[in-house]
């Protein structure tokens, strides 16, 4: 009968520790297996919200990604593995005309135009972690082309593919 009840213990402590790891056991009798398995269950890094986001970490029991939301990437952030030099460039160039006044109506409509290049170039690439930088180009078509069919379209179906996975949309391209 010993022999029936010390695995049925043994197997109610993990399960306790796998359901709650942050708990601690008050038993110091515990067998070295029950200590064991506790100790490299809950040697699993720990994800913490930054103390001025406001935003507390997101849990996940699969695995997924845990990191709380972060703010509005910025317009030059280079995501990697996509060579977008020569866009990056032209963009500055046409940003820094714009935000000095004398920018006209063709200009941006040429930054517009720009953006949409990079934000297809970054959809395109076949990588989702892309997706959240093609937004942020594409809500920055949206900001100087309002009338941009194509980046509404293309920006609607990024938010969907977030919405239907259950993922919060990035905030890339909300930035001022």
């Amino acid at each position: 009968m010993r022999h029936l009840i010390t695995p049925l213990i043994i197997c109610a402590a993990l399960c306790g520790v796998a359901c709650n790891p942050g708990a601690t056991t008050e038993n110091t009798s515990a067998s070295s297996n029950s200590t064991r398995a506790t100790s490299t269950t809950t040697n699993a890094p720990a994800t913490t919200a930054t103390p001025t986001s406001g935003v507390p970490p997101i849990s996940s029991a699969h695995g997924g990604d845990t990191a709380a939301p972060t703010a509005p990437a910025a317009a030059n952030e280079k995501p990697e593995g996509v060579d977008t030099a020569a866009l990056d460039e032209k963009i500055d160039k046409l940003e820094a005309k714009v935000k000095a006044g004398s920018a006209t109506a063709a200009d941006k409509k040429a930054l517009a135009d720009v953006y949409l290049q990079r934000a297809n170039t970054y959809r395109d690439a076949g990588s989702p972690r892309l997706y959240k930088f093609a937004l942020g180009d594409y809500r920055r078509v949206l900001r100087y082309d309002p009338t941009n069919a194509e980046a509404k379209a293309k920006m609607d179906e990024i938010i969907s593919i977030y919405n239907s996975l259950g993922r919060p949309v990035p905030t890339n391209g909300l930035e001022q």
